[in-house]
């Protein structure tokens, strides 16, 4: 017997008892560029800028990143330029957020927001100009 489950983007199948498990595949791009140049170049390879909208997954990602030789990565959210909120790419809820210390700044700080990968730290997020150059960070679900 199967049942239909209900997500965000679309229900998917599973006989009953199962549970169908997501998972995001990560690559960070050579070429660093601009967040809506990174959008472009990961879906060139068929990819999505990342949309970490939990802290299980933000953990999770941080965790699979350290050691990489980039210090920061684009991610997948920026702030409405009408109403100053944070929004994920891919439309999640923005509940869980890992900003670091002082971050989010003012509009005028930024828009679009870079993961630091330096250090041993927990990868929080700064808001940067959207026309600064970093290396994207993409994601596909399998």
């Amino acid at each position: 017997m199967w049942q239909i489950k209900d997500g965000r983007r679309g229900g998917h199948l599973t006989p009953l008892g199962w549970m169908l498990v997501l998972v995001k595949v990560t690559k960070i791009l050579q070429e660093a560029e601009s967040w809506q140049e990174s959008i472009r170049s990961c879906k060139n390879q068929t990819l999505d800028l990342i949309s970490l909208p939990s802290e299980a997954l933000q953990k999770q990602t941080c965790q699979n990143l350290r050691g990489n030789d980039a210090k920061q990565v684009w991610i997948g959210t920026r702030r409405s330029s009408l109403t100053g909120d944070w929004y994920w790419l891919d439309e999640s809820d923005f509940n869980d957020t890992n900003w670091a210390g002082s971050e989010p700044g003012d509009v005028s700080e930024g828009q679009c927001a870079v993961m630091s990968l330096e250090g041993d730290g927990d990868c929080g997020w700064k808001d940067r100009n959207c026309c600064e150059d970093a290396r994207p960070l993409c994601y596909a679900i399998l």
